[in-house]
């Protein structure tokens, strides 16, 4: 007989988390992904905001949507994630989903977990790594630059080569140096240690 597990809300938010993280990392189902990264958000909002009432803002709480449209933003960024989870009013629904979404709900996750204090999994800054590398677009000009300032051309060029399937792996084997280590770097504004 299997014992009974006993877990926190913290705890089992970042387990949905680092499976949606491998989901999204293989190119798996993205309904799961999607329905898992929605679920660790929630937790990690509620909890972030326990924790800290006075925090920054997350995906939900965002202070550049006007009180009086709160709820229909609310609506808006969790249908997908509602629809794939129930079916009481709509059994025989279809949905247009982009998968980008979810890409949105890992990133204020794991902008969550670090308001909590939590220090980041190698999943979370492989994540965050991927998207530093090939979204550069969605960095400020401050964060273009410290990459530019910390990572030399060819480390660049080398981390965007990885594939994406093998850059899970390739980032945890290295975790405390390229991974963990240009995320201090970056947060803290302090250059990354030369070979």
């Amino acid at each position: 007989m299997t014992q009974p597990v006993r877990i926190g809300k913290l705890d089992a938010a970042r387990r949905q988390l680092e499976t949606a993280i491998s989901l999204w990392f293989t190119d798996g189902d993205v309904v799961s992904l999607h329905t898992l990264a929605f679920a660790a958000y929630e937790i990690i909002h509620a909890v972030s905001k326990k924790r800290d009432p006075n925090r920054d803002h997350l995906l939900l709480d965002t202070p550049v949507i006007k009180d009086e449209y709160r709820k229909e933003f609310t609506v808006f960024v969790k249908r997908h994630a509602n629809f794939f989870k129930h079916a009481d009013r709509d059994a025989e629904a279809v949905a247009e989903f982009h998968p980008i979404l979810s890409d949105l709900y890992i990133l204020f996750s794991i902008k969550g977990l670090e308001i909590c204090g939590e220090r980041l999994r190698s999943a979370e800054c492989a994540f965050t790594w991927w998207h530093y590398l090939h979204k550069p677009e969605w960095l400020t000009e401050a964060g273009r630059t410290m990459i530019g300032q910390n990572i030399r051309t060819h480390q660049l060029a080398q981390m965007r080569s990885i594939p994406k399937a093998e850059f899970l792996k390739a980032l945890s084997c290295c975790a405390g140096t390229v991974g963990i280590g240009l995320i201090a770097a970056l947060r803290f504004n302090r250059p990354l240690a030369r070979e």
